[in-house]
C-alpha cells in the first residue's frame, strides 16, 4: 500500500519492503530549487522528492511554475540556484546517462502527423538511444501497453486527440524510464477518453516515479499517491482529510453561541465552527473519530432538536482552495 502524506513539499519513505537494510534513494530530488525569468521568480526554493512506484501529483493556479519544474527535471532548464538530481544524477550540461532514465510528456505532445505510429515510434526510439536490435521489442510493448494495437499502421494526423495522447504516452515510456513526467496528460479529452487514459497512465507508470500535472482535481485524486501544491512560486501545506472526518450537525432549540460552547467542549472535537441559516443552527467540526458522532449526538440532544447529522470528508478541490486562499491570506 502506498503512503499519503499531503505536507509541505516533505516526503517520507514508502512502506516498501526492501530485501536489504540500505536505503533506497529517490529517483527525483528537487532541492532548494529557485527559478526566476528575467525579473520575475517562478520558484522561490522549491524542494521535494519522488520515490520510485510512486505518483505525485503537482496542483497549482496558472503561472504558478508547475511546467517550469517539469522542464528543469527534464534538463530542458537550468536551476539558478539549487540542485535537480535524477537517479541520483545532478541534471546538468553533462547528465545524458540520467536524462536517458526520462520519459517526457509535454502539454503539447511532439507528433508528426505525416509519420505512421509504428513509424514515429521507431524514430524516437533510435532518438532515445536504444539499441537497434531492441527496438522493435520496445515498440511492440509501447504498442500493446497503450492499446495501439489498431491504428499502428495510421497516419498520427488522422487520429484521434484520445489516441494522440496515447501515442504521446507511448513515446514518453519507449526507453523504458526510470522517471515519467506528464504534463496535463488528460487535457482536452471527452469522459470516456479520460477514463481510458487514466488506466493507460496507470498501467505505464507502474515500477516508475512519475510527476503528474493537471488542472482536473478528479485526475489527481484517481491517479496520485502524494499532492504537492504550487502558489506564488512555494510549495503550500495541505492537511490529509482522509484520517480525520468532519461532522456537521444541524440543530433547533440551541443558539449559535451555545451551541459552539457545548459541542465544541466534547472530548476528540476540534476546529469547531456555527453558524445559523434560515433559524437552524449548523456546527461543523473536525473529530479524531467519526465514532465521537455519537457524543456529539447526545450533547446536542441535551439541549435542542437534533434534526441532522452528516459526516463530511473535504475533496481536493476544497483542500486546494482552501490552501492556497490561506495562503493568500497570510501573505497579505
Amino acid at each position: 500500500m502506498r503512503a499519503r502524506d499531503w505536507g509541505e513539499g516533505q516526503t517520507q519513505p514508502l512502506p516498501i519492503e526492501y530485501l536489504s537494510d540500505v536505503p533506497v534513494s529517490p529517483s527525483i530530488e528537487f532541492l532548494e530549487v529557485r527559478k526566476r525569468y528575467g525579473a520575475q521568480p517562478v520558484l522561490r526554493g522549491v524542494s521535494f522528492a519522488v520515490q520510485r512506484g510512486e505518483i505525485l501529483g503537482l496542483l497549482g493556479p496558472n503561472g504558478c511554475g508547475k511546467t517550469t519544474t517539469l522542464r528543469l527535471v527534464a534538463g530542458f532548464l537550468s536551476p539558478d540556484s539549487g540542485e535537480v538530481r535524477v537517479c541520483g544524477e545532478t541534471i546538468g550540461s553533462g547528465s545524458v546517462a540520467a536524462r536517458r532514465r526520462i520519459g517526457y510528456l509535454p502539454e503539447r505532445a511532439p507528433l508528426y502527423d505525416a509519420l505512421r505510429v509504428r513509424d514515429y515510434l521507431g524514430f524516437v526510439a533510435a532518438a532515445k538511444g536504444v539499441v537497434r536490435n531492441a527496438r522493435a521489442r520496445a515498440i511492440d510493448r509501447a504498442v500493446h501497453d497503450f492499446a495501439l494495437d489498431s491504428v499502428e499502421r495510421k497516419s498520427i494526423g488522422t487520429l484521434s486527440k484520445g489516441y494522440r495522447q496515447r501515442v504521446g504516452l507511448a513515446q514518453a515510456t519507449l526507453a523504458d524510464p526510470e522517471v515519467l513526467l506528464l504534463d496535463e496528460a488528460t487535457n482536452g479529452l471527452d469522459a470516456l477518453q479520460i477514463v481510458e487514459t487514466r488506466a493507460l497512465i496507470r498501467r505505464g507508470s507502474a515500477g516508475r516515479a512519475v510527476i503528474f500535472c493537471s488542472h482536473l482535481m478528479q485526475e489527481v485524486t484517481a491517479l496520485c499517491d502524494r499532492v504537492i501544491v504550487l502558489h506564488e512560486g512555494r510549495t503550500v501545506a495541505m492537511a490529509d482529510a482522509a484520517a480525520a472526518p468532519r461532522l456537521e450537525l444541524r440543530m433547533t432549540g440551541l443558539g449559535v453561541e451555545a451551541a459552539l460552547q457545548a459541542l465544541s467542549a466534547v472530548a476528540g472535537v476540534s476546529e469547531g465552527n456555527a453558524r445559523e441559516e434560515d433559524g437552524v443552527v449548523i456546527f461543523d467540526c473536525r473529530v479524531e473519530s467519526p465514532a465521537i458522532a455519537d457524543a456529539l449526538a447526545r450533547c446536542a440532544l441535551a439541549s435542542g432538536r437534533l434534526l441532522a447529522l452528516e459526516t463530511k470528508h473535504p475533496t481536493l478541490e476544497d483542500r486546494f482552495i482552501a490552501a492556497v486562499t490561506q495562503r493568500a491570506v497570510a501573505a497579505a
